[in-house]
């Protein structure tokens, strides 16, 4: 089962909308890391082997070019509109679809947007 870290940016009724849909998801608040910096959340996250929820993109650029380059997985979320029933939707419809990609090891970000999803691994 996919476990979820939500970052405190992320709106309290997304992570209840997706608790009711049986993810497993944790606030940041919840595990003690309100304030952290990303990158102690996103080691908290690779240690315990959990998906970062997130729409800061902060989160993307450390696993893609910083100082956490090749670890950590992020759903990054990119919306322009909060329509919290859509984006717990859309949440839940691409964690069943790429299940598979998330449960292999290795880092990526998901970016997801009104307009869809996309998949980023870091480049070698």
């Amino acid at each position: 089962m996919i476990r979820i870290l939500s970052d405190e940016n992320v709106h309290a009724d997304i992570v209840s909308g997706l608790r009711q849909k049986g993810f497993d998801v944790v606030t940041a608040v919840e595990s003690g890391f309100a304030g952290r910096k990303d990158i102690e959340i996103l080691d908290h996250a690779e240690k315990h082997d959990l998906l970062v929820l997130s729409g800061d993109k902060d989160f993307g650029g450390l696993i893609e070019f910083g100082s956490l380059w090749g670890r950590g997985r992020v759903l990054l979320l990119r919306y322009q509109l909060l329509n919290v029933r859509k984006i717990v939707e859309d949440i839940a419809r691409v964690l069943r679809s790429e299940t598979e990609n998330i449960s292999q090891s290795g880092s990526f970000v998901i970016v997801l947007s009104e307009s869809g999803y996309r998949v980023r691994r870091p480049n070698p």
